[in-house]
This record gives structure tokens, sequence and C-alpha cells, in this order.
């Protein structure tokens, strides 16, 4: 009994390996001649699987039909095209098989001069169909695009114009005094140059316009989109207008007939407003506003953190360090990219060389000035010093810590705190100042006043006498 269920899932097997399969022309039927037939079969595999395939012909057919390859593999969803030189010399009949699919094909003998000119038309040209002065009707059926062309013949002679999507294999029957068929192959039409005009940027559900162009001319092709979403659209005159619903990269291929176009572009989804503060303090809850249900992500260096906006549009973040933080809000069709900055609180310390805080200083003292983060980190950069409100000099601060001898006397000094980057918060404070007395002078000008008195008393006790040049009068020295 496990035999049976055994055999019989082989057979399903084999069914539906050989119904990925199909293959045009067949049945193929062909009139004797003294020159061989060219066959082109086109292979085609409908699976999502890549299919092997050996080509065997039977024994009537056997060293009377050639094929250019007879093994090969055909991807999914896509065709492969295998040629056959058949020889006619006499009439025959058998089957060629692709696996376990089964292609009929027939030399009948002569029954009428059924001749087709050129012998191998091509698309978007005309050809003509001679029936021994016979008016007959029939059709010629192309397989690729199964598209039918009635023919009329009259007094022998029939005209048909193709299409320019009609390529490939093709079957002329027509009914007069006897059915008379062949088989031809239409080749696809010959063009210099195929282009595709693509947008290199396209914003998500916005309508997006492709053009194809064969020679300079518009032309009917089918665009394959691949990338975040994949589908196939034909274009009209030329142009086919697209809308995308899936943001991402894109890859489009023009098809037309046997010639291929390609273009890479993005689609990129809308932007997507939010609202938060350029900078924080470290600690410091802050409120970012955007889209009700967007995914908020937070990036600092590799650290991540991941929220949901409430049906308001808010959710609510504490910046645990400082530094630049990245935002991104995202919802089903829509981005949008923010930073902000967070800052950690600075204050400035001054202690005298002893190590205690002072609030006076004077010129020729040393203090330490100590920039204190509310975090408890050392920030460095620079300290700007103002005296009596003008500037004076800048400090070099490492680590938090900084000396400076007093190098002149003031009323008041002013320290500003500049922060190397993004991290710390700026800081100042103001200090009076002691001016430092000079008694140099005050001992000049006590010099200067001893010699006028001695002076004045030598000169009224008779001690000192001026004798002044004759003929001028002069005041009194004193």
């Amino acid at each position: 009994m496990k035999t049976k269920y055994i055999l019989i899932l082989s057979v399903v097997f084999l069914s539906t390996c050989a119904s990925a399969l199909t293959i045009t022309p067949n049945p193929y039927t062909t009139t004797q001649s003294d020159v061989p037939d060219r066959i082109t079969f086109i292979v085609r595999n409908t699976s999502n699987e890549t299919v092997n395939v050996t080509i065997r012909p039977d024994d009537n057919l056997e060293g009377k039909i050639y094929f250019n390859i007879t093994s090969f593999s055909i991807e999914p969803n896509s065709t492969y095209t295998v040629s056959a030189f058949l020889s006619r010399t006499t009439p025959l009949s058998g089957d060629v098989f692709f696996n376990n699919d089964k292609v009929s094909i027939e030399v009948q003998r002569v029954q009428s001069n059924l001749t087709v000119i050129p012998g191998t038309p091509s698309a978007g040209k005309g050809l003509v169909i001679l029936l021994q002065n016979q008016s007959a009707n029939g059709y010629m059926f192309v397989y690729e695009t199964n598209n039918v062309y009635p023919i009329s013949v009259q007094n022998g002679v029939g005209y048909l114009s193709l299409s320019n999507e009609d390529y490939g294999n093709a079957i002329i029957v027509v009914y007069g005094k006897k059915i008379y068929s062949k088989t031809i192959y239409i080749n696809p039409p010959e063009i210099g140059s195929l282009y595709l005009i693509a947008p290199k940027v396209i914003s998500l559900n916005e309508n997006a316009t492709f053009a194809v162009y064969a020679d300079g001319e518009p032309v009917k092709a089918k665009l394959k989109f691949s990338g975040a979403d994949s589908f196939t659209v034909k274009t009209n005159k030329g142009v086919a207008t697209v809308r995308f619903r899936k943001a991402g990269n894109y890859t489009v291929t023009a098809v037309y007939f046997n010639h291929t176009c390609t273009r890479d572009f993005s689609v990129m989804p809308k932007a997507l407003n939010i609202q938060v503060p350029s900078s924080a303090e470290t600690g410091t809850t802050i409120q970012i506003r955007t889209e009700p249900n967007a995914k908020i992500t937070i990036k600092k260096g590799d650290t991540t953190w991941t929220y949901t906006t409430n049906s308001d549009g808010i959710c609510f973040f504490t910046p645990p360090y400082a530094g630049a933080y990245d935002i991104i809000a995202e919802t089903e069709n829509a981005r949008g990219h923010t930073t902000f900055t967070a800052k950690t609180d600075t204050n400035i310390i001054i202690t005298s060389s002893e190590g205690t805080q002072v609030n006076k200083i004077r010129e020729g003292d040393v203090i330490m000035l100590q920039v204190v983060s509310s975090d408890n980190s050392q920030p460095s950069g620079s300290i700007d010093v103002f005296t009596d409100g003008k500037f004076h000099k800048s400090l070099i601060v490492n680590n938090g810590v900084t000396l400076w001898k007093v190098d002149k006397s003031a009323n008041s000094y002013e320290f500003r705190f500049n922060p190397t980057g993004d991290g710390y918060d700026s800081s100042d404070i103001f200090i009076q100042g002691e001016k430092t007395f000079n008694y140099a002078y005050v001992w000049a000008a006590l010099g200067i006043l001893a010699v006028v008195a001695g002076l004045y008393y030598a000169y009224n006790k008779g001690l000192l006498k001026i004798k002044l040049p004759s003929g001028e009068k002069y005041r009194d020295l004193i």
C-alpha cells in the first residue's frame, strides 16, 4: 500500500513539473521542400523556480531535426529561445520532447505553392501571400502575442500589414481549394537605439512619468519595476504614469521586443514635521511632537531609544548625556529627521592659593578658577577675563580648572566660561576688585612740598637772596 502512495505522488510531481513549461509553436506543420526549415521555439517557464530542460526527438525525427542546444536552464517566469533546422526532403511526422512536454512536428506533401514574401518578415512591416491564382480567405495567428490577422487572397495575391508588437512564431492558414498552412517566423522590428526617461527621485504617493523611445519615436513598451515593490506596466504612446506606495530604491527596465534599457531611481517618503527644542538640559524631560502613532527613534552614538507617539502625536524623552541627538520619526508613508543638543549646566568657583573661596581679588593674587558642571564632569574650554567691563585676556581651561595670577588692578572682574563643543552651557561670575594704593606718588608729593617750604623759609629769613636782572620788574617768587 505504501508503494502505491509513492507512485501516485511521483506521478503528481512529474505532472506538476511538466506543466511548468509551455512551448510555441506547438504543433508545427510545414510542407515538403528541398530547403531545410528554420524553426524558432519559445520555451516559457511559468513556475517560480528554475527549470532544467532537456530536448529529445523521437525515433521518427532522429537525424531529421537539429537543435542549437539540447540542454539548458530557464529562470523563474522567463523564456528561452531555441533554434532548430528541420529536413523537409520527404514527408514525415514525429514528436520532440522538452522534458515531458511533447511538440508534434509534421512535414506535409506539397499541396499547393503557398508562398510568403519575404520568407522571414519583420514586425511593423508587410508581407505578401501568393496562392496559385486562387481567391481564398484565412488567418495568421501569432503565438507570442495571441494576435490574429484575417487574410484575404484575391486572384492569388494577399497582403498583411504587421503591427510593431507582433513577432516570433506564427502560422498562416488559408481555405482555398484545399486547406493550406505555413509556419513562419516574424523578426522583431529593427531599431538602432532604445531610450528610457525616468526621474531620479520620486515622492511617495505622487505621480511619476516614465517615457520610452525607440530611434527617437515613442513606443509601446513594457516597464518592469523591481525594488521595494515589484510590478509591470505598459506605456501608452510611449508614456506611463506610475504612483508608488512603498519607499525605497528601485530599478526600472524598459522592454521593447528584444531590446532593453534600465534606470535606477529612489522613492522618498513625504517629509514629516518634528517639533523639538533645539537645545535642552541633561536630566530634563523634553516634549517631541509629530504625527499620531509615529515611530520615534532617538540616536546618540551607538545608543538608541525607541518610542511611539500618542494620539496627539506627542512623546517625552529625558536626555541622560550631554551632546548632539538625532531624532527620526516614521509613519507608513512619511519620514522626518531633526536634531537637538543636550547641554550640562556649569558654574565658576574662585578660590585662593590656600584653597578658600574668595569674593574679592586684587593685583598680585594667585587664584584658581574651577568650572563645575551639574553632572560632575570636567569641562574644557576657555575663560575670558574682563576688568571694569573691558576685555583683558583669555585663560585656557583643561579638565575644569585654570590658574591666574592677577596682573591688572581693577574695581571689578568678570569671568566668562566658553565651553569646547556643544555639551555644556556657558557661565559667568562677577567679583569685586581691590585697587592697590601706590605710596611712591605720596612720598614724591611730600618731597616737593618740603623743598618749596624750605625755600620759602630761607627767603623770609634773608638766608636766600635772588638777584634779578636790572631794568626789569618781577613779582615775588612766592
